[in-house]
């Protein structure tokens, strides 16, 4: 069994982050579907205490850019259409839907992680970051 720092880097500032949770691990490997998973339920677990602030962060990690410009087209972008207190199992699923889509990448064990079930084994004392990706202005 091994426990596992994941933190979570975005643009804007830190208190919209999800939060750095420690998931544990069953063995030394995982793939990065069940990181992914065990992440976002910890990062819930976390930000239950403040219902709107977890809803604000959940968004600003994981909304697609697809999400901004279905948005974009009726005239105004919400954070998240969804109840203030986050679904689980839809939160999974919506952070393996982005990692597919390229809005965030993994990285864990010194390098980055291409797909949803490839293998991973983080190093020991290695923190596993989720890397919020944004287009560059005019670019």
């Amino acid at each position: 069994m091994i426990d596992v720092e994941v933190r979570s880097a975005a643009p804007g500032p830190p208190g919209d982050r999800p939060p750095t949770v420690l998931v544990r691990l069953d063995g030394d490997r995982t793939t990065a579907r069940e990181l992914i998973r065990r992440a976002v339920e910890e990062q819930i677990r976390e930000l239950r205490t403040g219902a709107a602030r977890s809803r604000r962060t959940l968004d600003r990690q994981y909304l697609s850019e697809d999400d901004v410009r279905t948005q974009a087209a009726t005239g105004v972008i919400r954070m998240s259409r969804q109840p203030a207190d986050p679904d689980v199992p839809e939160e999974v699923s919506r952070a393996h839907r982005a990692f597919a889509r390229g809005t965030f990448a993994v990285f864990a064990g010194g390098r980055q992680v291409a797909d949803l079930d490839e293998e991973i084994t983080p190093r020991p004392g290695e923190p596993v970051v989720f890397l919020r990706l944004v287009a560059l202005a005019g670019g």
